[in-house]
């Protein structure tokens, strides 16, 4: 019988400079995107055939697993003895999008294509429970402004149906960025876009992106008022392997319409996309930044609904500046909407009030007789009145923990992570641990310079303010949601419902909160810290606190609401232009200010940033190396590159960090470059379009 030569990419890392498939035998041609077992070296791994070639003659005997396992598949030598592949474990498992989809990012971010394709392939195991997540809920009612059906009305008219193979492609893919304030109703949009587009075409399948597992109920139920429980799937890391793969295959067969996810949610089998929502896009948590691929599901979106012909959505109060750049520049069509009225009246929801409170004032000026409180006068009462009229609260601080760092009481040191080279955090369970590896000391640390064993806590986190509430209010009601606190299984669920339920009055939290609850009886935010996102040495600083607060402010707006809601910013810098910007919600303002900055600076979305980080467990060899290859790159002159510097975390998990940011103002990086890029050693890390360049 006559053999056939399968290429294949081995779902393991393969070193960029090496051809990423390989080649196997088989007595029978596989359709590409068979899932396969093959041995590579000395173990067996999984793979993903390409493509199909027919066996020539090959003279030798050479030991395969000497030679033929380096060969890439398009130079197979012919005095090579091939291996053979293990087991066919399930043909046509992924599709040609897939396949497409998975080069498109391994080529984009230099990624190792093995690794990104194993992004692909879910655990395929049983689900213990196959219950629906999703519950029958009471449809409401909404007639749609204008807005909101004109909104529709454009998206779903650039629906095409897919064209046939020997057709040519139909016109470009439709981009919108949907800009509204909070509550100005771009979830109805999103639905009523799906139901319009239903009705063309009842097999359609439609993808929402979320960035933060604590949207997902409130998306569940919202989407469940319209769609049938079997028809929703969700997919992000929270929920159980057997769940992952049940609704990977409801996805596959084009069983399940409406999906639900995180970032991953882009890798999945679509049979037939309709349309792709982005919610909240301007958040970092669609960036995949600490681990390969290294990639951005709102770029890997455009290029899904590229892939499938149909038009992508983007959602935002505050978008990124880039993306409000681009709509600017017509890449994406812009949308607006405004702030909306009370359902079925006249009745428009009434602006909320910002006040901006001095923290100058209270630490120093005019202290407090009970002495100083991170908890202003102001925002005392304003929480006070809330409680007593039966109203909830929520204090947004990015920062967990109960300190922001803490120092030795005796000779001022910080206290820092043997391992990381970064300030512990007090925690409330009377140790100080890390927030970048395991580590944690015991409740009695030593300093490590005169080894005293008392320390002073400076700053504010989550636990802190949570402690100094209770203080405050002990008859209130109080939670915390922050990365430690979401360790607890289905914690985002159960805090959803029981603020909903009314069953909490102040809830206090990271940037987990600043996005997509809508809350009707919220009536006060409090931002603790206005000043602490605005210190980072990074670009995009001001941006990204700009964003965070006015997400946080924008629950206050709510639907139902018969008086205003109130804002209380804490600083100690109450002039700073960013905060009356945020009181008067003049977001288009100062994104001119900021893009007129970033032009000068030569920064997105002006330029194109790659950032490269080296790592290793002794500093000399971190200094050589960033040296060796700041020198090579340096040799092209239609870049910008970075002398080599720490990072600004400069040891994490025991390894030395430094690293060099490359900026180019061309639509794509030279030729030159990335093959510098892709022929770096272990230990670079490889980020292209960072969320930061901290």
């Amino acid at each position: 019988m006559d053999k056939i030569i399968l290429d294949i990419v081995p779902l393991t890392r393969i070193p960029l400079t090496r051809n990423q498939s390989f080649s196997y035998l088989y007595d029978r041609e596989l359709p590409a995107g068979t899932l396969v077992s093959i041995p590579l070296f000395h173990r067996n791994v999984e793979g993903i055939v390409l493509g199909n070639r027919p066996d020539f003659p090959r003279l030798g005997n050479i030991h395969p697993v000497k030679y033929a396992e380096g060969v890439p598949a398009s130079q197979v030598f012919n005095r090579v003895k091939l291996k053979k592949i293990n087991k066919v474990l399930e043909e046509n498992f992924l599709d040609e999008k897939q396949l497409e989809l998975a080069k498109f990012i391994s080529e984009y971010y230099i990624s190792p294509l093995g690794i990104v394709m194993k992004g692909f392939v879910p655990k395929r195991t049983k689900a213990r429970n196959t219950e629906h997540i999703a519950r029958n809920i009471k449809k409401k009612e909404i007639k749609l402004t204008k807005e909101q059906q004109k909104a529709v009305e454009e998206i779903t008219k650039s629906y095409k149906l897919p064209p046939k193979a020997d057709q040519p492609r139909a016109e470009k893919t439709k981009s919108y960025l949907l800009f509204g304030p909070a509550s100005s109703g771009k979830t109805e949009v999103y639905i009523h876009s799906i139901l319009e587009l239903k009705k063309k075409n009842p097999e359609l399948q439609f993808l929402i992106l979320l960035p933060e597992l604590t949207l997902t109920p409130q998306a569940i139920e919202r989407y469940g008022e319209y769609f049938k429980p079997e028809e929703i799937a969700v997919i992000n890391s929270k929920i159980s392997k057997g769940q992952f793969y049940a609704n990977w295959q409801k996805i596959k067969s084009g069983e399940a319409k409406i999906i639900i996810g995180s970032r991953m949610a882009v890798f999945l089998p679509f049979k037939k996309l309709g349309l792709i929502v982005i919610d909240e896009e301007q958040d970092m948590s669609f960036k995949q930044w600490d681990m390969n691929p290294r990639y951005d599901a709102r770029t890997v979106a455009e290029k899904l609904a590229e892939f499938h012909n149909c038009p992508i959505v983007i959602g935002s109060a505050t978008p990124r500046i880039e993306t409000y750049y681009q709509a600017l520049n017509k890449k994406f069509k812009l949308l607006k909407l405004s702030k909306l009225k009370i359902p079925n009246t006249s009745y428009i929801i009434p602006d909320t009030k910002t006040e901006i409170i001095d923290m100058k004032k209270e630490r120093w000026i005019n202290p407090p007789a009970g002495g100083y409180s991170p908890i202003s006068k102001k925002l005392q009462a304003e929480i006070a009145y809330a409680l007593k009229n039966n109203l909830q609260t929520i204090l947004f601080i990015n920062r967990q923990g109960m300190s922001s760092f803490s120092i030795c009481a005796d000779c001022k040191t910080v206290l820092k992570c043997p391992r990381c080279d970064r300030a512990l955090v007090y925690d409330e369970k009377g140790n100080y641990r890390c927030l970048h590896c395991s580590y944690q000391t015991s409740i009695t640390p030593q300093c490590s310079k005169c080894h005293g064993i008392i320390f002073k806590n400076i700053g504010l986190g989550t636990q802190k303010v949570e402690r100094e509430i209770n203080e405050l209010f002990p008859g209130a009601k109080t939670a915390r949601i922050d990365t430690q606190a979401l360790k607890e299984k289905n914690y985002q669920e159960k805090i959803y419902q029981e603020f909903k339920d009314k069953k909490i009055d102040i809830l206090i939290g990271t940037q987990m909160i600043s996005k997509g609850w809508d809350l009707p009886d919220l009536a006060l935010v409090g931002i603790i810290d206005g000043d602490g996102m605005l210190s980072l040495p990074d670009f995009s600083a001001y941006e990204r606190a700009f964003q965070h607060i006015l997400q946080v402010a924008g629950r206050v707006s709510r639907p139902g609401a018969k008086f205003p809601g109130q804002v209380v910013i804490q600083t100690f810098n109450p002039e700073k232009n960013i905060f009356k910007k945020i009181a008067g919600r003049e977001i288009e303002k100062f994104y001119q200010v900021e893009l007129v900055e970033r032009k000068s600076l030569k920064f997105p979305p002006y330029s194109k940033i790659i950032k490269l980080v080296f790592q290793d467990l002794f500093l000399k060899k971190v200094e050589k190396e960033t040296e060796r290859v700041y020198s090579a790159l340096k040799k092209n002159k239609n870049i910008s590159v970075s002398e080599p510097q720490n990072a600004f975390v400069p040891k994490i998990r025991g390894r030395f960090r430094r690293q060099i940011v490359l900026k180019s103002t061309a639509k794509n990086i030279p030729e030159e470059t990335i093959r510098i890029l892709k022929a770096l050693p272990a230990g670079w890390i490889i980020d292209v379009d960072p969320i930061s360049i901290l």
